[in-house]
C-alpha cells in the first residue's frame, strides 16, 4: 500500500472529479482554479482529466505548488456496451464474452492514445475510471470483470510501470469481490466513488487493505448536506485514516459550491481527530 507517490504522509488529502464550476471564481481559468483550491485545502494531489484543453496547464500549475497531478482517463467498457445497446451489450458479456473482449481490445487503443496525449513529465499517477458497480450492486457481471475486463487493463498498468507511474482504479459502488483481481491487474489503489454509505466504505477499506491496495475516498457527498453531518463524517474518517493506507478524497459526486464548503469542514474535522 506504499506504491502511490505519497507514501509516508500522515494525512494525505486529494481532490478528485469535482468540476471547476463548483470552486472556480468568475472568469477564473480551470487550471488556475484547481491549483488555487488545492492550495487552500492543503491538498497533496488532485485528479486532472486527460482530455481537456487545460490539462497540461493544470498539471504544470499543480506541480509548481507541490501538488501531485493524477491524470484520469475513462475505460473503454461503457462505450463498447452502449454502442450495442445497453441491455444487449451487457447480455453479451455473458453470452458472447470473447466477442466483447475483442471489442474492448480495440477500445483500449483509444484509451492508450488519450493517455499519451495527456501525460506529461509532471504526471504522478494515472486513474482509470470504469464504473463496475452502483448503489444497488454490480453493474457488470463479476465473473466477466474478473476474468476478461481487468486482465485486459493489465496492459495499461504494464505500460505505466515502464514509466514509473502507479495506476489507480476508480469505480462507484461495492467492488469488494473484484479487489483481488484489481490488484492482480497491477493497480496500486482504488478510488471509491458514489453509492456507498460510510459503513459500506469502511468495509471496502478493510477489504482493500487485505488485498494490498491503497484506498482513495471517504468524503462522501451524501454526508455533505450540512455542517453537522459533514463534521461528523470528518471525525469518523479521521479515526479510520490512522489505520494507514487511506488517501482522503471526495467520492467524485460533488457538483456545488455548498458541497465544497462542507467538504472543507469535514476535512478540518478529520485532520483534528
Amino acid at each position: 500500500m506504499d506504491r502511490l507517490p505519497l507514501a509516508g504522509a500522515p494525512f494525505a488529502f486529494g481532490l478528485t472529479f469535482v468540476p471547476p464550476a463548483a470552486y472556480a471564481h468568475e472568469d477564473e481559468e480551470p487550471a488556475a482554479a484547481l491549483a488555487r483550491v488545492c492550495g487552500e485545502l492543503g491538498a497533496a494531489f488532485a485528479f486532472v482529466p486527460s482530455d481537456e484543453a487545460w490539462t497540461s496547464d493544470a498539471v504544470s500549475d499543480l506541480e509548481a505548488i507541490g501538488v501531485g497531478a493524477f491524470l484520469t482517463v475513462s475505460g473503454p467498457f461503457w462505450p463498447v456496451i452502449e454502442a450495442r445497446g445497453l441491455a444487449q451489450g451487457l447480455r453479451e458479456t455473458l453470452t458472447r464474452p470473447d466477442e466483447t473482449r475483442h471489442a474492448l481490445e480495440d477500445g483500449l487503443g483509444d484509451v492508450l492514445t488519450q493517455l499519451e496525449r495527456g501525460m506529461g513529465a509532471d504526471t504522478r499517477a494515472v486513474v482509470l475510471a470504469e464504473d463496475l458497480a452502483g448503489s444497488a450492486g454490480p453493474l457488470v457481471a463479476p465473473d466477466f470483470a474478473i476474468t476478461q475486463l481487468l486482465p485486459l487493463y493489465a496492459e495499461i498498468t504494464a505500460l505505466l510501470g515502464t514509466l514509473g507511474l502507479p495506476a489507480v482504479f476508480h469505480s462507484d459502488g461495492d467492488i469488494r469481490l473484484m479487489l483481488p483481481a484489481i490488484r492482480r491487474a497491477g493497480f496500486a489503489g482504488v478510488h471509491c466513488g458514489g453509492g456507498l454509505d460510510f459503513d459500506g466504505f469502511e468495509r471496502l477499506f478493510w477489504a482493500a487493505r487485505e488485498a494490498d491496495l491503497a484506498v482513495l475516498g471517504g468524503l462522501l457527498t451524501a454526508e455533505l448536506v450540512n455542517a453537522t453531518r459533514a463534521e461528523a463524517l470528518g471525525s469518523r474518517l479521521g479515526v479510520l485514516a490512522k489505520a494507514g493506507g487511506l488517501f482522503v478524497t471526495d467520492d467524485g459526486g460533488i457538483t456545488t459550491a455548498q458541497e465544497m464548503t462542507h467538504l472543507a469542514m469535514a476535512l478540518a474535522a478529520a485532520r483534528d481527530t
